[in-house]
């Protein structure tokens, strides 16, 4: 059986065809609503000033460096390590000075030789005149003979304080040698933990500020938070409210803080909330330290809750 369509019913069958596709367009099946993998942080308080962190030694983290460009010779420590202070790190290649100094050892050896010399001269000078200037009889000795012998002691004085000058000079070169060579050892300015090693047998140390410093360390045994709290938040932060830290990734670990100082002067935001945070603002960084034996990474970031309920409160009270 054949079935044909007139002109005028294909009309209301195109009309039908594009209102199901539109329908079916429009109505879409039900799509649960995922949970995050990980959880975010919530603020414990009702109201609160928020803030990223990130744990740094006590002492902030010490970027050392050398005070004379080599070539490292030797590494003395690995990351991890707990060194007291004045503890030697690494050490450069000293050979050039070892054998300068040797030959400055020389050098003041036989300056003081002929210092040595100059003086054993001085005396027998001295001793001559004397003996001139004690004959009983003056007549004995020529003025004239006994000036020459007066102008021969001034000479071997002048020889002696040349000698002893060159003497000197001879053992302050030792001595700036070996104050170079102290140098060449790179110590620990305090006692802590080393917490980074860039530093490797037969590499060029440049001296001064690097962009990756040789090595870092700092005192672990209490670690502490610096928090940046943005500039639009500073009227309602105050340093009396409890604070409460949490890692990321562990929004139900809350790690408590102990206030520690304001820094006196708003930086450039350091610290970004994600990647594409772009804003240029201003903060202030607070320091608060962490219980004693908190779990933390020196570098991690914490997400920080100060509890603002009371800022207003205190701002009133304090003007």
């Amino acid at each position: 059986m054949r079935i044909e369509f007139s002109g005028k019913a294909a009309l209301p069958l195109a009309a039908a065809g594009l209102f199901a596709f539109a329908v079916s367009a429009v109505i879409r099946p039900t799509v649960g609503r995922a949970d995050p993998v990980i959880a975010p942080p919530a603020s414990p308080f009702a109201a609160a000033v928020a803030g990223v962190g990130v744990v740094e030694p006590e002492s902030e983290v010490i970027a050392l460096a050398t005070e004379l460009p080599g070539v490292i010779r030797e590494v003395l420590v690995t990351p991890g390590a707990r060194v007291e202070k004045g503890a030697a790190l690494f050490r450069l290649d000293s050979r050039a000075l070892d054998a300068a100094r040797a030959e400055a050892a020389a050098a003041a050896a036989a300056a003081d030789a002929a210092a040595a010399v100059a003086r054993v001269n001085l005396g027998d000078e001295r001793k001559r005149l004397s003996i001139f200037e004690n004959i009983a009889d003056k007549r004995a000795v020529s003025v004239d003979e006994l000036d020459r012998m007066k102008f021969a002691v001034a000479r071997a004085e002048s020889a002696l304080a040349q000698a002893n000058a060159a003497s000197e000079a001879a053992k302050a070169r030792v001595a700036a040698i070996d104050v170079d060579l102290a140098r060449q050892t790179v110590t620990a300015p305090i006692a802590g933990e080393i917490l980074s090693v860039d530093a490797r047998p037969g590499e060029y140390a440049a001296a001064g500020p690097l962009a990756a410093p040789l090595m870092t360390m700092g005192a672990t045994d209490r670690l502490h938070v610096r928090v940046e709290i943005d500039e639009s938040d500073i009227g309602r932060f105050s340093s009396a409210g409890r604070a409460v830290a949490t890692p990321r990734g562990e929004a139900a670990r809350e790690l408590p803080l102990t206030f520690v100082r304001i820094e006196p002067r708003a930086t450039a935001k350091r610290t970004l909330a994600g990647g594409s945070e772009r804003v240029d603002a201003r903060v202030i960084e607070v320091i608060y330290a962490l219980q004693p034996g908190a779990e933390a990474i020196v570098g991690q970031r914490l997400d920080v809750f100060i509890d603002a309920s009371g800022a207003a409160d205190i701002a009133k009270a304090a003007s």
